[in-house]
């Protein structure tokens, strides 16, 4: 605004010089006139005469100039005056001060009426008195006037645009900074919901508070992440101290029983180190599998082949029919469907989805085997009773399992899908869960197929 206001200034200024240099101008044009109108004056003939002697030929021509003499009385006796049109009748006033005694002057005086802008004289001084020529400053005046009224315009249209321009950047620039300082601090103070505006589209100001929103949607997005891993950090130490807390309380407690003598007889002696060795098995499988998971956490590199998972899924089926009383296998792999992996890690894959499928489904599981150009998928479907919709979602989460009571009849921590969840990322897939009580379950393991690997 101080700028915009400078300018509007030295808009001002210039106009105010060039009204003064144009009104100099127009008085210096007069001044050129009234030199080349005057000449001696014959009093004894009272009839102008030019400068070489001769008598003026065209005497009763239209002329604006005024001619006449100041005698020695100081009055003014008038030999011509303006015959044009709108000439008034006055004559300039001059006193005894403004003539000169020798020489000539140019003068600025005003008429005998009082009103306007007066007459400008050329005076020189005589041997009969003071010659005089004089013209009105009307037109100088009224030019003047003119110029000052266009610039009066124009200084209210630019001052007028200038305004407006001060308008537009302050609602344009300022308006909105301020809303987005406010808006700043009370996001210093921890309310993440509110949003900068800016001012409008394609500004400035909004491209910064489009940039500014997403960099708050990212830090809020990255602080509830923290939250959830902290909630599923500490969700897992209690888990896995749960897990663990169990067998080496068992295994301390048949120590202290054995230490105390209370265990006698030689069969209750074996029944205790059968029951340590079996708590001692379970927490050493427990501490593989999270050694397992936090070799898949840091990316193991791997070294892929092509692996027929048709081929691989009948194996395993093959191997949990011999495993699992009760439980009837059924595959459908019509042709072989080709991936780039490493078969290990698939095939433990595949194994813990279908033991997982056996022990906590129902009594028949089928594995499906498909795929396409772009993907090959791996369906393994139980008839159990099923998972709710919340449960299912969170299924390959560490230590999560549907038996909230924890029983260990299963025999499971909680880990085996997690652990597949794991293998298949490395892989570059994903795994699906699709659940709901009453009607089993269906874990989908979806696998890139590169050009190479596609049957």
């Amino acid at each position: 605004m101080v700028g915009l206001a400078g300018i509007a200034a030295a808009v001002i200024m210039v106009a105010a010089f060039v009204t003064a240099v144009t009104h100099s101008y127009l008085v210096e044009q007069l001044d050129e006139r009234l030199a080349s109108s005057s000449g001696p004056v014959d009093t004894t003939r009272h009839e102008p005469r030019l400068s070489d002697g001769d008598t003026d030929p065209d005497v009763s021509r239209p002329s604006d100039v005024l001619r006449g003499v100041v005698d020695s009385s100081g009055s003014l006796q008038v030999f011509f005056s303006p015959n044009v049109d709108g000439a008034d009748g006055t004559v300039p006033v001059l006193t005894a001060g403004d003539l000169p005694t020798s020489g000539s002057v140019f003068l600025t005086v005003p008429a005998s009426d009082g009103e306007g802008p007066g007459y400008r004289v050329l005076a020189k001084a005589t041997s009969f008195g003071t010659d005089i020529t004089a013209l009105s400053l009307d037109s100088v005046e009224a030019t003047t006037q003119r110029l000052m009224l266009i610039e009066a315009v124009g200084l209210v249209i630019v001052i007028g645009g200038l305004a407006a321009v001060g308008g537009w950047v302050i609602r344009l620039g300022i308006t909105p900074m301020r809303r987005m300082v406010d808006a700043s601090a009370r996001i210093a103070g921890g309310d993440l919901d509110v949003r900068l505006e800016g001012a409008g589209r394609g500004s400035e100001s909004a491209a910064l508070a489009t940039s500014l929103n997403t960099m708050i949607s990212t830090l809020t997005d990255a602080l509830e992440e923290r939250e959830r891993s902290e909630a599923r950090l500490r969700e897992f130490v209690a888990d896995a101290s749960h897990e663990l807390r169990t067998p080496l309380t068992t295994v301390l407690g048949y120590a202290e029983l054995y230490r105390r003598g209370a265990l006698t007889r030689d069969e209750d002696i074996a029944d205790a180190w059968r029951r340590t060795e079996a708590e001692a098995g379970r927490m050493r499988r427990l501490v593989e599998d999270l050694l397992e998971l936090a070799k898949y956490d840091a990316e193991p590199q791997m070294s892929p082949i092509e692996v027929d998972l048709s081929a691989l899924c009948a194996e395993v089926l093959g191997d949990a029919t011999a495993a699992r009383e009760g439980v009837s296998f059924a595959l459908d792999a019509a042709a072989p469907i080709i991936v780039m992996g490493d078969p290990d890690r698939l095939r433990q894959a595949v194994i813990n989805v279908v033991t997982n499928a056996a022990v906590h489904g129902g009594s028949a599981v089928r594995v499906a085997v498909s795929g396409d150009d772009a993907v090959a998928r791996i369906a393994v479907s139980d008839d159990g009773p099923g998972m709710s919709p919340e449960m299912a979602a969170r299924a390959t989460e560490r230590f999560v399992r549907g038996d909230h009571s924890r029983t260990r009849a299963t025999g499971g921590a909680g880990l085996g899908l997690a652990i597949t969840a794991a293998i298949v990322s490395v892989h570059g897939g994903t795994l699906d869960v699709d659940s709901a009580q009453g009607r089993g379950t269906t874990v989908t393991l979806t696998f890139p197929r590169q050009p190479s690997a596609r049957a």
